[in-house]
């Protein structure tokens, strides 16, 4: 979707801004019950995560995501095989590394890191995957479509 660096800038933000909301949500959640109070919690207790979930996905996620779909699809393959593609590629790696990062900044490296860790990413993965696929993917791709309209329709 995005053509120029400008937007690809804008559309990370965007879909950190959003899924790092909707994960922090979702953990606090499970962790603590979901009440009306857990929805500024996650707006308020977001923020370290989305400082780590931008360099992660900017630096890391993105350059591999983007050489595995063009390892697997070409352009005359259909563009919801290669957006899934991306989504289910981008959560793989995405959610080991934010689980880790998160359990690392809540814990430390203590006896208790790793069993927290995968036991995070056992609960997180799906719930990333189905996120992103159906909500949080779709949302971002029209609020970046409804930013850039003038632009997207000139390319």
């Amino acid at each position: 979707m995005p053509k120029t660096k400008f937007q690809d800038l804008t559309f990370t933000v965007i879909m950190v801004l959003i899924f790092v909301y909707v994960m922090t949500f979702y953990n606090a959640g499970m962790e603590n019950g979901v009440t009306f109070s857990t929805f500024g919690y996650a707006l308020k207790n977001m923020w370290v995560e989305v400082i780590g979930a931008f360099i992660a996905q900017r630096y890391i996620a993105s350059k591999i995501v983007k050489k595995l779909v063009a390892r697997i699809f070409d352009e005359n393959d259909k563009p919801v095989f290669k957006l899934l593609a991306t989504a289910g590629f981008t959560v793989s790696l995405m959610a080991p590394i934010m689980t880790f990062y998160v359990s690392f900044y809540r814990l430390g490296f203590s006896s208790e890191f790793l069993g927290h860790w995968l036991s995070k990413l056992v609960l997180n993965f799906p719930f990333a995957l189905c996120a992103q696929v159906f909500y949080v993917g779709p949302l971002v791709r029209w609020i970046f479509r409804s930013l850039f309209k003038k632009q997207l329709a000139t390319n």
